[in-house]
């Protein structure tokens, strides 16, 4: 039987390709990692009607630049580090546009919250309370985390992507995670005590 290893090429193979004019192999590089760059430009708050849009500015930068991409390079390392610069970039746009816009026009954005096919109620309400716990976190402290804990780097491989040291990592983390914590945990807290406040003084419900 032919292992899949034998069946597909690897991506180091498959920029190679690319860097000599194969426009397949990008093709094909790009597809292997589209559900990446978008779960990452997900937890790094970009929504959902804008994140299409700026994975396909990734894949352009990607193509632009893949002549420079060093040779022995992980290209998936390489990879976050452009995303999570455009990512950086758009978020820097999108903030520029809110301060010149009318007042009251920051944050009309929500995404739908029903769930999707393949997520349960629970989880999708599990992703939301730490989509929105993140936005209160550095750009730092949320990248970091980000790669870490959620796409599941060691933290000399998230040091390399983002060119910082691993001591950086580890500092950055542990206060993403403090924040988190406090953040969450105060979450749960205002869950637990809503249907209290819903009750009326006199016995009866605010209904």
């Amino acid at each position: 039987m032919t292992s899949r290893s034998e069946q597909e090429p690897s991506d180091r193979a498959l920029v190679e390709a690319a860097r000599q004019g194969h426009v397949r192999a990008l093709e094909r590089l790009l597809d292997r990692h589209q559900a990446r760059v978008l779960r990452v430009l997900r937890y790094l708050g970009i929504p959902d009607q804008d994140r299409e849009d700026v994975a396909q500015e990734v894949f352009v930068r990607v193509f632009r630049h893949l002549k420079g991409f060093r040779t022995g390079q992980e290209f998936g390392g390489w990879l976050y580090r452009v995303t999570v610069n455009a990512a950086h970039d758009f978020r820097g746009r999108r903030g520029r546009l809110a301060r010149d816009a009318a007042p009251g026009a920051e944050g009309m954005e929500h995404e739908d919250p029903r769930p999707g096919p393949a997520e349960s109620a629970q989880g999708r309400e599990l992703r939301l309370a730490l989509e929105g716990a993140l936005e209160l976190l550095s750009d730092r402290e949320r990248t970091i985390f980000v790669l870490k804990e959620i796409e599941g780097l060691e933290s000399r491989e998230v040091a390399r992507a983002l060119g910082i040291t691993a001591v950086t990592v580890r500092r950055h983390l542990s206060r993403a995670r403090r924040r988190l914590q406090e953040s969450l945990g105060r979450e749960e807290e205002r869950k637990s005590a809503a249907p209290i406040e819903r009750i009326a003084p006199d016995g009866g419900s605010h209904r």
